[in-house]
């Protein structure tokens, strides 16, 4: 009798064994089949999705000639309002996190009332409230600022940092480069006057864009340059632009000419040779008083958007987007 059990028992954990390997790989077999619609497919329950984590980027405007000497400050001492310039174009600045201009006046105590017609620029204290508030950053590199003299500049220069208004002036050892950080990213500012300063060396040019290029995102140019009113660059201003792009610039902004010419993709980058008058009391012709802003959109290495918004100096002071500009009655 005893020698049948041991034979039975190791038979029944055979056959107990083979049981609960066939029950697991038919088991197996429901999970993986993609046909089985009525039973469950996953016995463990699923879990999120991870959240990507968002690409940081900024938003930059790009406009021209911002001057607030003659007309521009008479009008808004006689309207007692110091925002009058900016009106028009409010919701557009409040849509940047930075914009950036040439600043083509000097900013002083008892600026002398000057009407148009003389070419010598100053600006009232007055707007500074207001060039903050819409988040300007300026280059100072141009042939007006110096209208009245070194302590013009140096009171411009006092005036902007009280009021936290980030600024470039590479000619002068204290302000050749501005860095900024804005939403998460890193911008380079160089600021150069070719037209006080005609014979600036070339080389002079690009090792300055090497130099600071290295510790930022981005590094915008800007140089006051060329002949007025023309609708074209110069070939030379071409060449100079394509040469700073293959040194490290990333942006080139152009001023001076008082009109729009036009802008270039090249190496992936953009050259505006001139963004036009944005603030400025030349409404004797069309285009010195029609232009265009730009828009950029900007991640750490790509610009992921260009906009461009053409705009109409209004009452000789105001820009406005030329879809939503008033009617003259209106700026009277």
């Amino acid at each position: 009798m005893k020698t049948l059990f041991l034979p039975l028992v190791l038979l029944a954990l055979v056959f107990v064994s083979l049981l609960i390997f066939l029950s697991l790989s038919f088991r197996s077999r429901l999970l993986l089949s993609p046909h089985s619609s009525s039973l469950p497919i996953a016995l463990l329950p699923s879990l999120p999705p991870p959240t990507p984590t968002p690409e940081p980027s900024a938003v930059i405007g790009l406009v021209g000639d911002l001057g607030l000497g003659r007309f521009i400050t008479a009008n808004s001492r006689a309207k007692k309002d110091f925002s009058w310039p900016f009106a028009g174009i409010s919701p557009w600045l409040l849509g940047n996190d930075f914009t950036f201009a040439n600043l083509e006046s000097p900013i002083i105590d008892n600026c002398p009332e000057g009407r148009t017609g003389t070419f010598t620029f100053c600006g009232d204290p007055r707007f500074l409230p207001f060039l903050k508030q819409y988040k300007f950053g300026f280059t100072l590199a141009n042939n007006h600022i110096l209208n009245y003299g070194a302590s013009g500049l140096q009171a411009t220069q006092k005036f902007l940092t009280l009021y936290h208004i980030p600024y470039v002036y590479s000619p002068s050892p204290d302000s050749v480069f501005s860095r900024q950080t804005i939403s998460g990213l890193t911008f380079g500012f160089l600021g150069f006057d070719l037209i006080t300063h005609p014979s600036t060396d070339t080389a002079t040019l690009v090792s300055f864009v090497k130099q600071y290029k290295a510790g930022v995102d981005w590094l915008i140019v800007s140089l006051h340059w060329g002949n007025e009113y023309l609708s074209t660059p110069e070939p030379w201003r071409v060449a100079l632009a394509h040469q700073l792009i293959d040194a490290g610039a990333d942006i080139i902004h152009g001023s001076h000419p008082h009109v729009w010419q036009g802008s270039e993709t090249y190496r992936g980058k953009k050259i505006y040779y001139s963004l036009g008058n944005f603030i400025f009391d030349q409404n004797w012709s069309y285009n010195t008083s029609h232009t265009q802003i730009v828009r950029l959109t900007l991640s750490k290495t790509h610009i992921l958007k260009e906009e461009l918004f053409p705009i109409e100096i209004r009452a000789n002071s105001q820009p406005w987007l030329v879809s939503s500009a008033p009617s003259p009655d209106y700026l009277r």
